[in-house]
């Protein structure tokens, strides 16, 4: 059985904390008011985006983040994941000191890239790679190839799942629930405007956490004589709060399962 959820005490909750904050980070509002000046939207990404301002950070170390009025914050978002060794690591730290005099970027071979292959080869059993400057770039060439190596112009991804800010996996992720469609057969929809149409139905999204719907949408594309490339998806769904997949022992409504499915799909 579905758990009942509270959702008014979620909301009272959800402004209290809300409200708290905003009375703690005078400075961040400060600092918002300026930026708005130079930096469109007054942050450097629209994920860093938090009404009525964001906060603005000046320090870490370990698991710990200092605002810029001197709060000690948790850091649960640990840099979309690239930050998992914490902040200031000494060993980073001395790394970095020791690399700084000798130069930082040449957009050259060195051997430092040679190094870390070989490590991530070790670490991974992977034989082959290849570097890139964030995962948008590393998710947008993972499908050219896909769509080189098959042939197939389709993709598959999760409704929701969120796998960088090119055109073809802006579908699908903080849309209306409205609009979504049934979800054995959920609308490409382009997240926000600028993504061509055209380009958003080469994306078909599918149910988070169902594969027998996956698999039966893939078959349906099949038979339309559009198979896929590939299916693009995450171990967890970030948008979701990092909740593990789980066997589900009833189903909820449609209604209900739309929204579940991309619950906050703009969180980042």
């Amino acid at each position: 059985m579905l758990a009942e959820i509270d959702r008014q005490r979620i909301r009272e909750l959800t402004a209290r904390e809300e409200n708290s904050l905003d009375d703690r980070t005078p400075g961040s509002r400060a600092l918002y008011e300026r930026a708005r000046t130079t930096l469109a939207g007054g942050v450097a990404s629209s994920y860093q985006l938090r009404d009525p301002w964001p906060i603005y950070l000046a320090r870490g170390s370990g698991a710990h983040v200092w605002d810029v009025d001197g709060n000690d914050l948790r850091d649960f978002h640990n840099g979309f994941g690239s930050m998992v060794q914490g902040h200031a690591h000494p060993a980073i730290e001395r790394a970095v000191r020791e690399r700084l005099p000798l130069g930082t970027h040449f957009a050259a071979p060195t051997e430092d890239a040679i190094v870390v292959a070989e490590e991530l080869a070790r670490r991974f059993g992977l034989p082959k790679w290849r570097y890139t400057n964030s995962g948008s770039e590393a998710t947008m060439d993972a499908i050219r190839i896909a769509r080189g190596a098959t042939g197939r112009d389709t993709i598959v991804k999760i409704f929701g799942s969120y796998h960088g800010h090119h055109d073809y996996v802006m579908v699908s992720i903080g849309v209306p629930y409205e609009n979504v469609g049934d979800r054995e057969d959920y609308a490409s929809l382009p997240y926000g405007a600028g993504v061509p149409q055209t380009v958003a139905d080469l994306t078909i999204p599918v149910p988070f956490n169902d594969a027998e719907a996956m698999e039966r949408r893939i078959e349906r594309l099949v038979e339309e004589g559009r198979p896929p490339a590939c299916v693009i998806m995450e171990p967890a769904m970030m948008n979701l709060g990092v909740i593990p997949p789980s066997q589900a022992t009833s189903r909820p409504s449609a209604s209900s399962r739309a929204s579940t499915g991309s619950s906050s799909s703009s969180t980042r």
